[in-house]
């Protein structure tokens, strides 16, 4: 689970974000970002009924994004309301392979240092 402060909750922010045309892809998961005025960055993780009908595989997915973005927060750049949306092909992966496709999206769109 994320910090309550790194958690992006409001509907506002969910669409704001989805109009957003700042975003980096991967072959897993998609970004979307804007500022936010504030001295850390928030995270929503979407993963929709076109990704799997069963909300067991998209709870699990979304557990596994959540639990790359927690140990990386200290490093990721502050200031920032991010969207990650997660691809249909993200149900048949791995947790090592969702693992390095979000840290890639996350360097694409320059909120973590590249490695």
């Amino acid at each position: 689970m994320l910090p309550a402060q790194n958690r992006l909750k409001n509907e506002r922010d969910f669409a704001a974000l989805a109009k957003s045309r700042k975003s980096a892809y991967a072959k897993l998961v998609g970004l979307k970002m804007r500022e936010n005025h504030l001295p850390h960055s928030r995270f929503g993780i979407v993963v929709g009924l076109k990704v799997h009908k069963r909300a067991v595989v998209r709870n699990l997915v979304k557990r596994r994004i959540r639990e790359v973005i927690r140990p990386l927060l200290p490093q990721i750049k502050g200031g920032y309301d991010v969207m990650i949306m997660a691809l249909p092909i993200a149900t048949k992966a791995e947790f090592p392979e969702i693992k390095d496709q979000v840290t890639l999206c996350l360097q694409k769109a320059g909120l973590l240092p590249k490695s």
